[in-house]
This record gives structure tokens, sequence and C-alpha cells, in this order.
């Protein structure tokens, strides 16, 4: 009888760690995890209060743009442009206040531009039947030209004290304003995504868009939405960031576009569409800010990043590509 018990319990327990191991989300947490132990062991100051939430700041930036990424990859789509929305929302901001705007109508103008590209960017991909890849990646040499005409390749600084407050505040003198903006936007992005009729769309689209649509779903409104959210909240993040740092960097987007899909990817999120999960996204774009933390703390050259986030991201889309074929998906 009590081996009976034990194989029961044994056998429920093998089910419980299957069932875990096959949540999305476990292809951040496990390397997450590995990667803090590594790091214990080498530089404990890494757990340092304030060095985790330098952590959080930093992935707080990645995860406000990573959310409406989840949306677009789970719908199947992609956008190689954010880096440069990100970097054009804080420039178009910057000469709106040096134009002597006040700071909500210099906001509000950036956000516009940033949600213009990426409303062109959904319709011509969607409308006119362009690949993602490309149509992203022309409107990416589009902006980052725009940029660098009209900044000359030269940083904007010398901004009031209330733009600064915008990233700079720190509530209860603790917690920095991005990780409370990141948040409040990744639990509306949650809810949206997993509770509410536009989230189921999306996700449907992603499965079958031929199904979604002749389930009734408007699947180019949809898709152009999607692509449209994507350009508010990049621009949106490329304003948090000049605040942050009190300059508008010409280049202060470049490259984030591939880390943020990564960190979206190794969440959990299909990149071939139709799953999507924002707890996901955001342990995605915490691990690859505890990466880069990790390598200036250990004493390691930053010229490894790159390197890391590149096997990440392979081992991410192997991961993505096995969940699919254990899920009956191929």
């Amino acid at each position: 009888m009590e081996n009976q018990n034990e194989k029961k319990m044994q056998s429920g327990m093998s089910k419980a760690v299957k069932a875990l191991l096959q949540k999305p989300e476990m292809g951040t947490v496990l390397p997450l995890a590995i990667l803090m132990l590594a790091v214990a062991i080498v530089n404990a100051s890494f757990f340092n209060m304030t060095n985790i939430l330098d952590i959080l700041r930093t992935a707080g930036f990645s995860f406000i743009v990573a959310v409406p990424i989840t949306f677009l990859m789970s719908s199947g789509g992609m956008d190689l442009s954010i880096g440069a929305i990100t970097s054009f929302g804080g420039v178009i901001c910057a000469f709106a206040l040096k134009a002597g705007m006040p700071l909500p109508v210099a906001v509000i103008l950036a956000l516009a531009a940033g949600s213009l590209v990426g409303f062109l960017n959904g319709v011509i991909i969607v409308k006119y039947a362009l690949p993602a890849f490309i149509a992203t990646l022309g409107m990416q040499y589009v902006v980052n030209g725009i940029i660098a005409i009209t900044t000359e390749a030269l940083a904007i600084s010398g901004f009031s004290d209330s733009f600064k407050a915008l990233s700079q505040t720190k509530v209860g003198g603790v917690v920095p304003m991005p990780v409370i903006y990141a948040i409040l936007i990744g639990i509306v992005g949650h809810i949206v995504l997993s509770r509410t009729k536009f989230g189921r769309s999306v996700l449907a689209i992603g499965g079958n868009r031929e199904t979604a649509y002749l389930a009734g779903i408007n699947v180019r409104a949809k898709q152009i939405m999607v692509y449209t959210a994507v350009g508010f909240f990049s621009a949106l993040s490329g304003i948090l960031i000049a605040s942050r740092f009190a300059t508008a960097q010409p280049a202060a987007g470049t490259g984030t576009e591939l880390t943020i899909m990564a960190s979206v990817i190794i969440g959990g999120t299909s990149m071939f569409g139709g799953q999507g999960t924002i707890i996901g996204s955001a342990l995605g774009c915490i691990l690859f800010a505890a990466i880069q933390n990790a390598l200036i703390v250990m004493g390691i050259s930053t010229f490894w990043q790159n390197l890391i986030f590149g096997i990440i991201l392979l081992v991410a889309i192997f991961i993505d590509k096995y969940r699919r074929k254990k899920g009956g998906e191929e």
C-alpha cells in the first residue's frame, strides 16, 4: 500500500515538473536563475538593492516596448524599426521643448510622431502585402536618416527639471519611475492580451490568419492598430530614456530592436504567432538587463555582450520550435 502511495506521489510530482517545464516562461526563468547563481558566486554585490533597481530600470525601458511587441509577434508580425522610433521619440520631444513648447505638448507631439511611423509600417505591410522584415528595415533607415539630418548626429541637452523628473523621480525615494511605468503598462497589456476580445483576436490572427478572417475578425484593422501601438510605446520609451539621461541621443535606440524581440521570444511568445505572454516578456527583458549588468559586475568586457545575446536568441528560437512541436503544431 505504501509503495503504491509512493508511486502515485512520484507520478504526481513528475507530471507537475513536466507541466512546469512546458510553461512558456520557463525559457527565461531557468537561464535567469543560473545567471544569478553564477554571478552571486563571483561577486555578491550583484544583489545589492541599488544594483537590482538599476537592472529593473534598464529592463523597464525595454519592457515598455516589449509589451506591444508581444502583441505584434503574437499576431505573426515583426518590427525592426523600433530602435529608430525610440530615438525618434526622444529627439522629437527634445526639439519641441527647445522650441519653447510646454512639456505636455512636446510629449504628445513625440508620441504622435512615433504612432504615425507605426501606422505607416502597418499600412505598408498590411495593405500592400510587403514582407514585415523588409518594410520595417526600410523604415528604420528612413527614420534614422531623418534623425541624422535634423540633429547632425549631435546630442540635444539642456532640459528643464520637469522633463528630467519624468524618469529621474523615485517613488518613496527608492523605486525609479520607469519601473512604475513598466509595471502599469505590463498589467494593462497582460489583461488585454489574455482576457479581452481584442487580445484573443490578436492571438487568433497569429494562429491562422485565414481562419481569423472567416471568423469575422477585421484582420487588417487589428494588425495596423498593433503596429501603431508599437510606434507609440517605442516613442514613449525614447522620451523616458532622454529624460533619464537629460540628453536626447540620436542613437539612443540603436540595437535595441533585436534585444527586445529576443527578450519576447525567450519569454515564451512564439515568433511564428499564435502564442504570447506578457509575463514572459517581462522576465526576458530582466534577463537581458541582468546579463548586461552582470558583465560589468564581474569585470567582463562588454564585447562579450553581443555574443551572449546572440547565443541566447538562437537558444530561444530552438526552445520556441521545440515547444511548438511538443504542442502538436508541426
